[in-house]
């Protein structure tokens, strides 16, 4: 079991969302789908790369550099929402206490490009019990 005390966290997978979580997590996608087509008006011009509507599946793993930590999962797959050049947009439950990400973007079924990523954004959405996080790439992993 995994310490809630910690600054790192136990991730939780999308196959591990509750029912409540799944119907949560649809509503809170579209909300902020609507909201984005709202805001782009205002927001599209002083953007240095287009985003793109991308409501699909990515991975996210966060660093464990603690040997005490119980955590057994750190890499999850997460919805996205919005993808650009230089970052993305994904929902998830729980906060995420890290700042500094691996984020994996899928290329085809069985290749995944990995970014090193850093949170530069993170709202809670309260009445859905979500976090929306925009995440900058700060470069490509080469493996």
């Amino acid at each position: 079991m995994c310490p809630l005390n910690t600054r790192l966290m136990c991730l939780l997978n999308l196959n591990q969302y509750s029912e409540k979580q799944n119907r949560a997590l649809s509503r809170v996608l579209d909300s902020l789908d609507h909201l984005e087509k709202r805001m782009n008006v205002h927001y599209s011009g002083k953007r240095i790369h287009e985003r793109k509507d991308f409501r699909g599946i990515v991975l996210i793993s966060t660093p464990n550099d603690d040997p005490f930590d119980e955590c057994d999962v750190n890499t999850v797959k997460v919805w996205s929402r919005s993808i650009s050049q230089s970052g993305l947009s994904f929902v998830y439950p729980f906060p995420i206490f890290q700042t500094e990400i691996l984020v994996g973007v899928p290329v085809t079924d069985d290749q995944v490009s990995w970014f090193r990523s850093e949170i530069v954004r993170q709202k809670e959405i309260e009445e859905e019990k979500f976090w929306e996080y925009g995440v900058k790439f700060l470069g490509k992993v080469v493996i």
